[in-house]
């Protein structure tokens, strides 16, 4: 669980950023991942009302494929969304398992068929006597499996495009971002002048920092983050102005 309010609900951001790297063939020429995240990819987000909690539905404008990210308590919207559209959803993606991340995981699994990547580290904080007891848990809710156990430098691959997985320890030991180009999913690592926080199981301050002092604090400055809870931001803003963690 992080913190702050999110914005939306199935709102689209086309905020992807330019920037450059490795290129990916298309007809006679090449393009950045950026450049092909701006020309094939779209991104809605859902935030449910109880946490503020970001879930991401990116699809490509190109076919009916879609990823989601961290479904929650608004899972329904969700589904809703993937239905009007007609999309496919090939992946759940996590980025660790708190509640708020992973409350409707089981129900867009059982109604998709989408197979679920998660780091295997975070099991251990997956208490599912407790989640089944909770009274905002989704219709549905029950124990899921690991379909793809994520590991820091994967790439998982979202037909022509490519994910990035970066391992994050610190708000949780099994937290990921997932990276496409310049722009960043990171789950409750970094917000927008804050870090997730770190009083809970698998929480240690000094690993948060160190993940996000090197690991994405070394991106690109110009990377936007797509937080687990309240407004977008840059790898660029909170090396300045994040007062948790300062860049150096």
């Amino acid at each position: 669980m992080g913190r702050g309010t999110a914005r939306g609900d199935g709102a689209r951001d086309r905020g992807w950023a330019r920037g450059s790297d490795t290129g990916l063939a298309r007809g006679g020429g090449w393009v950045t991942p950026t450049e092909a995240l701006r020309e094939k990819l779209d991104v809605s987000i859902f935030a449910d009302e109880l946490f503020g909690e970001n879930c991401f539905l990116i699809r490509r404008r190109d076919t009916t494929a879609a990823l989601v990210v961290d479904p929650g308590l608004q899972v329904d919207r969700v589904e809703r969304q993937l239905r009007q559209e007609g999309l496919s959803l090939e992946r759940i993606m996590v980025t660790h398992g708190h509640i708020d991340h992973v409350a409707g995981v089981p129900a867009l699994h059982e109604e998709t068929g989408a197979p679920i990547a998660m780091h295997a580290e975070d099991l251990a904080i997956l208490d599912w006597d407790q989640f089944a007891g909770l009274p905002f848990v989704p219709r549905g809710f029950a124990p899921f499996s690991i379909d793809l156990a994520l590991g820091h430098g994967m790439d998982i691959s979202f037909q022509d495009l490519r994910v990035r997985v970066l391992h994050t320890p610190g708000h949780t030991e099994g937290s990921v971002c997932f990276l496409f180009g310049l722009d960043c999913f990171a789950g409750d690592t970094l917000f927008q002048r804050g870090i997730g926080r770190t009083d809970l199981p698998g929480g240690d301050m000094s690993k948060i920092v160190f993940s996000i002092r090197h690991v994405l604090y070394t991106l690109p400055p110009k990377t936007v983050v797509f937080p687990g809870h309240g407004p977008r931001t840059t790898i660029e803003e909170e090396m300045l102005l994040n007062p948790f963690v300062p860049a150096g």
